[in-house]
């Protein structure tokens, strides 16, 4: 059989990754990419080597697709999806790297009339969280070496489809894990909503403040990374919204731990204030030891036996649906 073919949509960051961890791998694939940047799709052929053709057509570049790979802002899903709803072929798994779960899934389910949905994250190992940089030179085909690939598939997707994303997750280097996209969501409003509306507040103090441009000048790497989430654009305000109730319970949480160390400031509570921040750093130490270990897959990772990665991903699932594609046409 042909090699299959996989399209990337959107070449930032995670979307090169893919791209070069796949043509790293002994996997034999035809890799395309498309970026409503046109532009960023040729760098990625051309400078960075991800991809193997550049189209600037959205629906030539999907129903081309085997395995279709979303890697674009959650402000782009829900009209891509539309687009392409009815241009997928029967068979193609479609991997949603998008930032809110349980929303790609009600569109998935209400504009693809055709192809198999997967909600994926990919969480990353303690290499990807530190280095701080999410410009294309950082999206190497190591990326996902050590990481997580969270599985949220469509009740509505093939087991047989779901088992190829699980390969293809372990063909980038990680760990399969399924989760409920709904609790996904949930964890989501703490861990990535937070981040980005705590970026928003600082970056906005800083800017209205009196020494804003002598700060300019002096701002390192430490403002710099706290407020490296605002790049997440509109996705800040989807998964803000997404969960109206719950982002509020987490900003009120949020408001109040200020408030605790205002107060400490405020009194001038040296050893209570380092005691503060001293538990504080031991838990986040406890966290990234977890985090390097992945104590946290314990049950959860999928076990799939038989061929290799390799061997299912070319063949298996993706070479009988295509046979039966080509009969029906």
């Amino acid at each position: 059989m042909k090699a299959q073919i996989v399209t990337i949509v959107g070449m930032g960051r995670i979307g090169l990754a893919v791209g070069r961890a796949l043509k790293a791998s002994s996997a034999d694939l035809t890799i395309i990419g498309h970026d409503r940047f046109r532009d960023l799709a040729q760098e990625a052929k051309e400078e960075h080597g991800a991809i193997d053709r550049a189209e600037w057509n959205l629906v030539s570049a999907a129903a081309a697709a085997d395995i279709l790979v979303l890697a674009i802002p959650m402000s782009e899903l829900e009209t891509s999806l539309v687009v392409i709803g009815d241009e997928l072929q029967p068979h193609t798994l479609v991997l949603d790297l998008s930032a809110v779960k349980s929303m790609g899934l009600r569109w998935a389910d209400r504009h693809l009339k055709k192809g198999h949905y997967v909600g994926v994250v990919p969480v990353l190992s303690t290499a990807g969280l530190h280095d701080g940089r999410d410009d294309a030179v950082s999206g190497t085909a190591d990326l996902f070496n050590n990481s997580v690939f969270c599985l949220m598939p469509s009740p509505h997707a093939d087991p047989r489809a779901v088992e190829t994303a699980v390969n293809f997750g372990r063909l980038l280097g990680a760990t399969p894990y399924f989760v409920d996209p709904m609790e996904y969501d949930s964890l989501a409003q703490g861990t990535e909503t937070m981040p980005g509306l705590a970026a928003a507040a600082l970056f906005a103090a800083a800017q209205k403040s009196t020494g804003w441009r002598d700060m300019l000048r002096f701002a390192n790497s430490s403002f710099a990374l706290a407020t490296q989430p605002l790049q997440n654009g509109t996705d800040i305000t989807s998964l803000a919204l997404n969960d109206k109730a719950a982002t509020l319970r987490w900003l009120d949480a949020f408001l109040q731990e200020l408030t605790g160390l205002r107060t400490l400031i405020q009194q001038g509570d040296r050893e209570m204030l380092d005691l503060a921040l001293g538990n504080l750093l031991i838990e986040r130490e406890r966290w990234l030891k977890g985090r390097r270990e992945n104590f946290w897959l314990e049950g959860g990772e999928s076990q799939v036996d038989g061929p290799s990665v390799s061997d299912q991903l070319l063949g298996g699932w993706l070479g009988g649906k295509m046979k039966k594609d080509n009969k029906a046409g």
